[in-house]
């Protein structure tokens, strides 16, 4: 099963869901609160888990910047019901396929792109 990061900025309830469906997940907010982005990226690859954000910087540290990551999820939703469902979707469906990838998630659409 996918091992998620999951940044700060998201969502208890979307937390919460995932917790709900067994995901392997740890919460910066609950564990290491206040850690920067660069920070984030190296715990991801260390313990091998893709990081869940809706932080826009993450795309300028991993192209820009070409930092690795085991894959990032960028959450582009504002309503937090339909974003716990979509991530939830998101995650069932690409689960084997999200490892590598910069995906971004919107109400509309998934895209993904490979990471270096």
């Amino acid at each position: 099963m996918i091992k998620l990061l999951i940044d700060e900025n998201a969502p208890r309830s979307v937390v919460e869901t995932l917790r709900k469906y067994k995901f392997d997940l740890l919460w910066i907010r609950e564990h290491h609160r206040g850690m920067k982005d660069e920070e984030i990226i190296r715990l991801s690859l260390s313990q091998d888990r893709i990081v869940l954000t809706f932080d826009k910087d993450f795309g300028e540290l991993i192209y820009r910047l070409k930092m690795n990551a085991p894959g990032i999820i960028l959450i582009r939703i504002i309503n937090n019901k339909i974003c716990e469902g979509k991530v939830l979707k998101l995650l069932e469906a690409y689960s084997d396929s999200l490892k590598g990838y910069f995906a971004v998630l919107t109400e509309t659409k998934i895209r993904r792109r490979k990471i270096g």
